[in-house]
């Protein structure tokens, strides 16, 4: 169901940006996508300038994440603002990714996000959350979209796969070598 939710929601994106509706769908089939549990565990020591997750965008396409299990995920803002995202039990918060961001010439920009630590009377607990990142196939190539590309906004990305630019990442996070 969230493969499914994300190919309706790339479908709306894809027709935002001018492309046809279907656009994404055989990219996105049999992809590289993933459902990962993040455990947060309690914080037994005062953290000296640490976040829980630093700010940051997701590497993929776009990434739906369903009610996270307390406070602690906040998004900058346009102004670079942080403020609090907390979504409903019956909601789902969706994260424009690297790989979009660049396909779209920043049309479409990145989500920046950063997990915070909780107040002091929580940091016994534990925190969870389950994003499912929405990753195409390997060899879909993520050259700036024509039709983003304009004299006010010139090409800002070189031409690369999906599969060249995952790689890439990993090994400038240092999961790869």
């Amino acid at each position: 169901m969230l493969e499914k939710t994300a190919k309706y929601v790339l479908r709306s994106l894809a027709l935002h940006l001018g492309l046809e509706e279907t656009y994404f769908d055989n990219y996105i089939k049999n992809g590289n996508s993933i459902l990962r549990p993040i455990h947060y565990p309690p914080i037994t020591t005062e953290p000296k300038g640490a976040v829980r997750a630093a700010a940051h965008g997701d590497i993929n396409l776009i990434t739906l994440l369903m009610g996270a299990q307390g406070k602690g995920l906040q998004v900058q803002n346009h102004k670079g603002e942080w403020i609090d995202a907390i979504a409903e039990p019956d909601e789902l918060m969706i994260n424009v990714g690297d790989m979009l961001s660049r396909h779209s010439n920043n049309r479409l920009k990145s989500t920046i996000h950063q997990v915070t630590n909780p107040p002091k009377e929580l940091w016994g607990t534990s925190r969870y959350s389950i994003p499912f990142f929405m990753h195409p196939v390997s060899d879909m190539k993520l050259d700036v979209l024509e039709n983003c590309i304009d004299e006010n906004n010139p090409k800002q990305f070189e031409d690369i796969t999906a599969g060249e630019f995952l790689d890439e990442r990993l090994r400038e996070l240092g999961l790869k070598k």
